[in-house]
């Protein structure tokens, strides 16, 4: 899934050192910004690394923190400990959220000077946005309202489009929030890659209440047509072999599907993968019966671009006209195809 929110919130956080004057210190500090000295030799080697930089950075900045509370950058020094302890926890994939980054937060406001204060509320909205895995209503409320107060106080900063198109992933089931959000991201925009991000999701979010135009007839025979299952709700499935969370969708959707009425909903499939052998794979370990498309071009697939889809998984739900209905069907799947089933 790309996630531009692990780029710009991930901020280079810290170092290492323990020499007794405090410049070298902070020289160790800035020193480990450029990342860990060992290259991954495998993709099962990533998150070890990582998670062994962190404690490096930690134990750093402690230890500048312990050895230094007077020096002026005491300051950025306890910021930076609260974004990494914030983001370990989203390295290990949610493994908690760390008491003490809401602790630190707070007693750095209150020191702060007026520039201070904006990065503290910022890495304040960052930790909410990493450990918001399935928000309610209620906290999804107020993150918004946090990012529109930073929004009101900075709107000069020139990490407040991204934020506030991160913000507007929690509000697939309320697009004309969303697409709010958007349209604001879209006006302070600067960066070519999040401006096409943007155009994307408003483009989904556009065509919410019409038809899904999606066809794939490859050579040969086979595919589908949307079209071709009018009169049934249709799920549409975009997914990738290579995406841990889409391969997680698909559980997801497989279960429910056993809640479904016979005959009455439609599964389908769109992969993005760009090697059939891997599709293949997949589809047979899932034990997957529904019609799956690929094209093998991945992200510039003429399947997924018209759609403005950038992101996996993605599930869309489309009522008996093909009409698209929902932007996240994969939040209480069953739940929502039965309402749209009652609806009509």
């Amino acid at each position: 899934m790309r996630r531009l929110f692990s780029l710009v919130f991930a901020i280079v956080l810290c170092g290492h050192g323990h020499a007794a004057d405090p410049d070298a210190d902070w020289r160790s500090i800035a020193a480990l910004d450029a990342g860990p000295s060992r290259r991954a030799a495998s993709p099962a080697q990533v998150q070890p690394l990582a998670l062994q930089h962190l404690a490096q950075q930690e134990r750093a900045l402690r230890a500048f923190i312990a050895a230094h509370s007077s020096d002026p950058r005491a300051f950025e020094a306890r910021l930076r400990l609260a974004r990494l302890l914030s983001l370990r926890a989203d390295v290990q994939d949610g493994g908690g959220a760390p008491r003490e980054v809401p602790q630190l937060l707070a007693e750095l406001e209150k020191i702060a000077t007026p520039e201070q204060r904006k990065e503290v509320e910022f890495t304040r909205i960052s930790h909410t946005m990493r450990t918001l895995r399935r928000p309610t209503a209620a906290q999804r409320d107020a993150l918004l309202a946090a990012a529109r107060r930073f929004q009101a106080a900075y709107s000069d900063d020139a990490r407040l489009g991204a934020l506030l198109v991160e913000v507007a992933t929690l509000f697939d089931l309320q697009p004309k929030t969303k697409q709010a959000l958007l349209l604001d991201a879209q006006n302070v925009a600067t960066d070519a890659e999040l401006k096409t991000r943007v155009a994307d999701d408003l483009r989904r979010v556009e065509l919410l209440g019409e038809p899904v135009p999606l066809r794939f007839k490859p050579p040969g025979g086979g595919g589908f047509d949307v079209a071709d299952h009018r009169g049934k709700i249709v799920l549409l499935v975009f997914f990738a072999g290579w995406s841990q969370p889409a391969l997680e969708a698909l559980d997801t959707i497989q279960r429910a599907a056993i809640e479904f009425p016979k005959g009455g909903v439609q599964i389908l499939g769109i992969s993005l993968d760009t090697k059939r052998e891997r599709l293949v794979s997949i589809v047979e370990q899932k034990r997957i019966t529904w019609p799956v498309a690929c094209d093998g071009k991945g992200w510039e697939s003429a399947l997924v671009r018209p759609l403005g889809i950038n992101a996996l998984p993605t599930v869309w739900l489309l009522d008996r006209q093909g009409r698209l209905r929902s932007l996240n069907a994969l939040e209480n799947t069953a739940g929502q195809v039965r309402q749209l089933l009652a609806e009509q």
